[in-house]
């Protein structure tokens, strides 16, 4: 840990700014636009995830736009929200202000805490509404009702933006056996009506699920297992991922404050056993999970506050005599490392896209895509009789954003009321009979039988299988351009634009 810390209004004021910049400067990438397709498409819930990510992307946009600070504002706001949150917990603990200011200053300083500032995805809200949960409950430990309905409402918002925040319940239920002051509280109707709070707030979900066959909670659960195969490969990828994300230095640290933490007795420091309930269970889940399935760098996010937190009280409180080693000192510098790249950010628009995700050059592909149709409705004397697709659910969402601000830098783009978009439709994989995710719940690819369509295919020579899919759907598929996008000289994504004839629906035809 650094030796002196800045006032806390200063550390804030650094995190905000930082974290702005990285909002404003980083290239959105094709998660963040498929949770843009979510907000053009508003409703309770969606297919793979809740709808508060969609909900906070709609208020963004609304207020700046469909640029990066509009879809990214609602994830700012949540990141500022949970440093200030921490830094109230820590405040409550006891910890003086350079711990407090340790803790603001970690958002900059641990990779998965500073995503949750910048990439507009489930994890920022999750993480917010987690420490927001554990405030309340420490606060509600007094029998505060109004903090035991804060609890609650937190809580519900927790899991509005992300099923994993089921394992805050674990993580009550371990206070409420562990603290007799928590089980006291068992005898007052606060504690209740806070999980009917709770329940009252994930009922948009519940309500979803239940009109949809429960395929959301299948999708995040049974379905994921179903195509699990036992191993260590994934158990290694997550161990070393988790190393990189949680920030090296500290991952190596951290072992020795849980232990330190898990040493102590309840009754004598419950802040320990608050920091454990709330930081090892989903972790222990997780590994479990990693045996058979994959287990992705940002699913433990919510776990690292408190255990984040955990290091900053061991820190203050223990004495640890590793704390004041060389060793220590010597690796302190490496805690910059992350502070220190956030002015290159926008260099990573020279990185090459690889599989799955990409992250610059959709405006001149969807340019491209675009001068095709004008010249498909020029030919056939038709207007609106054709339509967009992608070969995966991440690249329909890309297209479908970058038409979308094509069309309203054009002034073409007008928004019907009751209506998602009134340009052509940008559709997924679904159009050749593969599932699409959350677009299988949007335009129904039959309703399109008969028509024309421009196809958009990424990193083309690695995907070929894609275009004989599609030739099986069309009654002709013809390459017409290669968009090639290169940012200060370097190849960073390449396209393929087909012209696709009489559509012949999702089943595959002859």
């Amino acid at each position: 840990m650094p030796r002196t810390l800045p006032r806390s209004s200063v550390s804030f004021a650094l995190l905000a700014a930082a974290t702005a910049w990285l909002c404003i400067a980083m290239p959105v990438f094709s998660q963040e636009a498929y949770y843009w397709t979510y907000a053009q498409h508003p409703d309770l819930s969606y297919f793979d995830h809740p709808p508060m990510v969609a909900w906070l992307i709609w208020l963004g946009t609304h207020l700046l736009g469909n640029g990066a600070a509009g879809i990214r504002l609602g994830t700012w706001a949540c990141g500022m929200a949970t440093a200030w949150f921490g830094w109230q917990l820590l405040r409550d603990f006891g910890i003086d202000e350079k711990g407090r200011n340790a803790w603001v200053l970690l958002g900059l300083v641990s990779p998965i805490l500073t995503m949750t500032h910048f990439l507009a995805n489930p994890d920022a809200p999750l993480v917010c509404f987690w420490t927001l949960t554990m405030l309340a409950l420490w606060r509600a430990r007094s029998g505060s009702f109004g903090w035991w309905m804060v609890a609650g409402a937190a809580a519900g918002a927790a899991l509005l933006s992300k099923y994993s925040a089921a394992f805050l319940a674990v993580g009550g239920v371990a206070l409420f056996v562990a603290d007799p002051v928590m089980r006291r509280q068992l005898k007052r109707p606060a504690p209740w009506l806070a999980v009917v709070v709770a329940a009252a707030v994930f009922l948009p979900v519940i309500c979803w699920n239940l009109a949809n066959h429960f395929e959301s909670f299948r999708f995040q659960t049974a379905d994921r297992f179903a195509k699990g195969d036992a191993g260590t490969r994934w158990l290694l990828e997550m161990a070393v991922g988790q190393i990189g994300v949680f920030q090296p230095i500290l991952a190596v640290l951290l072992p020795a404050a849980v232990w330190w933490h898990a040493r102590r007795r309840p009754l004598r420091d419950p802040r320990s056993l608050w920091l454990l309930a709330f930081g090892a269970p989903l972790p222990v889940y997780m590994v479990f999970n990693a045996i058979w399935i994959e287990v992705k760098i940002n699913w433990l996010a919510p776990a690292v506050v408190p255990l984040i937190v955990a290091m900053i009280v061991w820190w203050r409180e223990s004495g640890a005599a590793v704390l004041r080693s060389r060793a220590v000192r010597y690796l302190a510098p490496g805690l910059l490392l992350v502070p220190l790249l956030v002015p290159f950010a926008p260099l990573i628009r020279m990185i090459p896209s690889g599989r799955g995700s990409s992250w610059t050059g959709w405006d001149e592909i969807a340019k491209t895509a675009e001068r095709w149709e004008d010249r498909i409705d020029e030919e056939d004397g038709i207007e609106g009789n054709i339509f967009f697709f992608g070969a995966d659910y991440r690249d329909a969402a890309q297209l479908g954003r970058a038409l979308r601000m094509e069309w309203d830098a054009e002034g073409e783009h007008q928004v019907i009321p009751g209506q998602p978009d009134s340009g052509e439709p940008t559709m997924a994989q679904n159009v050749l009979s593969m599932p699409g995710l959350q677009f299988d719940h949007w335009e129904p690819p039959r309703a399109r039988i008969g028509q024309d369509a421009i196809f958009v295919l990424t990193r083309p020579e690695q995907r070929s299988a894609m275009v004989e899919k599609a030739s099986a759907h069309f009654r002709s598929l013809e390459k017409v351009e290669r968009v090639v996008v290169r940012e200060f000289g370097v190849q960073v994504l390449a396209a393929d634009v087909y012209v696709c004839r009489d559509y012949r629906g999702p089943e595959n035809r002859p």
